[in-house]
């Protein structure tokens, strides 16, 4: 595993989390702006927050599996890359969803009752 293999599986995750947690809130927008920038912004914290733990956890493992000793200071060096990665990840993969929802979906604005 390399540094390279772990950016991109945190960024696939993080993609994959931000589509889902991005779709829940383009559905519930009111019109077609405010679905695809809630979307990215739900997708980007998602993202966030995803690629913490994941991308730690996979530098741990790839140091338990190649070096044989672990160390938590290599686990959090990766963890600024993973950051970006995961945030950006996340936030397209939002972004990606709610566009095709703002697209496909007739949002109407709702009427207050």
């Amino acid at each position: 595993m390399t540094e390279v293999f772990i950016y991109t599986v945190v960024a696939i995750v993080a993609a994959v989390f931000g589509a889902t947690a991005g779709r829940v809130f383009a559905l519930e927008a009111e019109n077609r702006l405010a679905a695809i920038f809630a979307g990215t912004y739900v997708g980007a914290g998602v993202g966030l927050m995803s690629a913490m733990p994941i991308g730690s956890l996979l530098t741990l493992i790839a140091q338990l599996v190649n070096a044989g000793s672990s160390t938590w200071f290599d686990a959090l060096d990766v963890a600024g890359m993973a950051l970006l990665w995961g945030t950006a990840s996340g936030a397209a993969g939002g972004l990606a969803v709610s566009i095709v929802i703002a697209t496909f979906f007739n949002l109407r604005t709702r009427k207050k009752s």
